[in-house]
């Protein structure tokens, strides 16, 4: 069986080698960096701490690479100088953003290097437990480690999808949009119902029956045919009532919400549910600043 060695143990990190280990993975080493997180990580799952990173590739047989990404270079430097590499290894990393050219000095040593991004969210370790089934996980990067990031992404129940290098950008900033931006939306929405006296906690309890139902239908029917609104009935009332009380109680949130308006009006032009008049007098809603 493959041994599995964990190099960095923030959330992602600690969240796969748990889930990995549940589901029969033999999890050999862990080490981490300035912090007791690696060491605490070992002790929760029984296995070996290494003070030195080097020592996780002696161990294992896959590396997974799960440090913040600043410091995923420094890491392959300090595996190429370690003298521990060796022919039949694969390394990993879990980064988003890059591809698994990052790696590729590790090469030299006969070992495959590949990606494999979990696109979930990973607010703490015992939620990102209880998400990480199910999740998709961006592949990259030499045959033989696409071949072993299957294999793992099958135990945690996942589904493998393979971004090319070029578009790894890309693919994060979709990825940040469906999560930390939702995130940044959810705020603002919390903002605006906290000027009528709801705080925060029972904003996000108040609004989560229809976060649910609205991602049940896109899930469904897809987004142009999910969108709902004013914006898709052509109201321009009510969006102009809308934003003089946004301009007049918390115009911090003005803008934001007008560049969403006018992003959710070329999605109702796709439908052309709308006449050009109707299309012409909310862009103009949209465009008027306070």
């Amino acid at each position: 069986m493959n041994k599995v060695g964990i190099i960095g143990a923030g959330k992602v990190g600690s969240v796969l080698a748990l889930a990995l280990q549940r589901q029969g993975v033999m999890i050999c080493a862990v080490s981490g960096g300035s912090s007791n997180s690696a060491k605490i990580l070992a002790d929760r799952i029984g296995v070996m701490f290494c003070q030195e990173t080097a020592l996780v590739a002696r161990a294992a047989d896959i590396i997974l690479i799960a440090t913040p990404d600043r410091e995923i270079e420094n890491v392959v430097d300090i595996l190429i100088t370690s003298g521990e590499m060796r022919v039949g290894q694969v390394v990993f990393h879990v980064c988003g953003s890059q591809s698994a050219e990052i790696l590729a000095g590790l090469r030299s040593f006969g070992v495959a290097v590949g990606s494999m991004h979990p696109l979930q969210s990973f607010s703490n370790i015992e939620a990102g437990l209880k998400n990480i089934g199910g999740s998709y996980f961006a592949i990259d990067g030499d045959e033989q480690a696409i071949v072993k990031a299957k294999d793992l992404v099958k135990k945690l129940s996942g589904t493998c999808m393979y971004v090319p290098p070029e578009s790894r950008a890309v693919y994060h900033a979709a990825a940040c949009l469906a999560s930390n931006y939702l995130t940044a939306l959810l705020h603002s929405a919390a903002m605006l119902m906290k000027t009528f006296g709801v705080d925060e906690n029972q904003a996000i309890k108040a609004l989560h029956p229809i976060l649910q139902g609205t991602l049940a239908n896109i899930e469904t029917y897809g987004t142009l045919q999910a969108l709902t609104g004013p914006i898709l009935r052509g109201d321009v009332i009510t969006i102009n009532q809308q934003l003089q009380r946004i301009d007049a109680r918390i115009p911090s949130q003005a803008q934001l919400y007008r560049e969403l308006g006018k992003y959710t009006l070329s999605m109702v032009k796709q439908r052309q549910t709308l006449s050009s008049e109707q299309i012409a007098e909310l862009d103009q809603c949209f465009r008027h600043l306070p």
